[in-house]
């Protein structure tokens, strides 16, 4: 019967109508949570018999939900150090049981972590950030980690990098040795650098750069490398060029330490080794010999002493560094970017997270700015993507659409009860 198909249909009608003003709400309500993803209703007509010329059988209306998982938020600046947001498409990956390796995974863009009371990184809603922990060189923990499932993750734990020191493996040496000392047939004492050096467990050490000139024979020159203790750990024979376009640069380099490209490896008395750059036969990049004064014009040595751990810095890649009082920047884990074919495929839970289903597609963890991913900001937050005035709007068309089904079946029950008064 079309009168209580009718009915029906303004029924429908009204369940619809809350479905759209349920979503509203929520959208209102979260207007103002970092990384929410706007709910939007939309309708298709259900239709219970096809129509013909005379006759018509109401059907109503089906609501469809769908969230606007792919439609970025506008960024936040934020003061914390911790906060990131995400500059294009991606996600962070979070987790709930931080360290336990049955915990399940989930996406987000919610990106407002701060240290847990065991230094874990974990946002608002409880989850905590997930990533590729590294080594100081900047390499993975674990060698070539699986992209395409989160098993090789860990939580981001920031309270274990405590104390930092760096050995040091390599120093840069240039000077100008004074070619007027070397053949004078007088005694001459040497001219020498002295330089800080690190060792394994960051305590500074001195080392001697003693260059003593051949005062028998002009443009020859002998050096001597004295340890912190007074210990010679290498000697460096110098022959320098006296004329033609080379002149003033080492015509020949002659030593029992490994010597290759300009660079000797020292063994300190230690046990340490380090690479000193001297410069290469008939180059002018390292030491070379004029007349003039001793010139030492580049000392650069890399190694630090013990630091405590100052802040932590995120850049656009995703890779977090420990930031050391000593100066010291390592790399500790690489943040990935989850990335999948259907953003909007992926079903919403609370806490502004997402899971994959098979509308999703498959995950794939991306390093930021690399695939289709976009780039990790630091000091952001990626606001609601929220309208509130398209929202408000919304909310005026829903109430009269919802007052008007009403209407339907008011108008249906009157029309029912002037029936049940013809039997009378």
């Amino acid at each position: 019967m079309s009168l209580l198909g009718a009915m029906r249909a303004g029924v429908a009608g009204l369940k619809a109508q809350s479905i759209k003003f349920g979503a509203i709400a929520d959208n209102i309500s979260n207007s103002s949570t970092e990384g929410y993803k706007r709910a939007s209703v939309e309708f298709t007509t259900m239709v219970t018999q096809s129509p013909s010329r005379t006759n018509y059988t109401a059907g109503g209306v089906l609501p469809s939900v769908r969230t606007e998982i792919g439609k970025s938020g506008s960024l936040i600046t934020s003061t914390s150090a911790t906060d990131m947001a995400i500059g294009g498409r991606g996600f962070f990956t979070v987790s709930k049981n931080p360290g336990d390796p049955n915990r399940t995974f989930s996406l987000t863009r919610a990106g407002s972590f701060i240290p847990d009371k065991n230094g874990n990184l974990v946002n608002r809603a409880g989850y905590y950030l997930e990533g590729f922990a590294l080594n100081p060189d900047g390499t993975s923990v674990i060698p070539s980690p699986s992209r395409d499932t989160f098993g090789d993750m860990e939580t981001v734990n920031i309270a274990n990098l405590g104390f930092a020191g760096q050995a040091t493996a390599n120093i840069d040496f240039a000077a100008n040795l004074p070619q007027q000392l070397t053949g004078t047939a007088t005694p001459t004492a040497p001219v020498e650098t002295s330089m800080t050096y690190f060792d394994p467990l960051g305590a500074s050490r001195r080392l001697t750069l003693e260059w003593q000139p051949d005062i028998a024979t002009p443009n020859q020159w002998t050096l001597n490398v004295i340890d912190y203790d007074g210990t010679n750990i290498g000697s460096i024979d110098y022959t320098f060029h006296n004329a033609g376009a080379l002149a003033g640069a080492p015509q020949t380099i002659t030593t029992a330490l490994p010597f290759a490209n300009g660079t000797a490896t020292l063994t300190t008395v230690d046990g340490q080794n380090i690479d000193l750059k001297l410069g290469a036969v008939d180059s002018f990049n390292g030491v070379v010999q004029f007349v003039g004064d001793y010139a030492p014009n580049r000392i650069n040595a890399d190694g630090s002493q013990i630091g405590q751990l100052q802040k932590v810095e995120i850049d656009k890649d995703g890779t977090m560094f420990a930031i050391f009082n000593n100066g010291q920047r390592t790399p500790v884990y690489q943040i990935p970017l989850a990335d999948v074919p259907n953003t909007d495929g992926l079903v919403s839970e609370d806490g502004n997270v997402f899971q994959l289903s098979q509308a999703s597609g498959a995950v794939r963890l991306w390093d930021a700015l690399s695939g289709p991913t976009g780039e990790v900001i630091a000091n952001a937050l990626e606001a609601s993507n929220v309208d509130i005035a398209e929202e408000l709007t919304e909310l005026i068309q829903t109430q009269r659409a919802y007052s008007s089904n009403a209407k339907i079946f008011q108008a249906g029950d009157e029309m029912l009860t002037e029936l049940s008064r013809l039997k009378r």
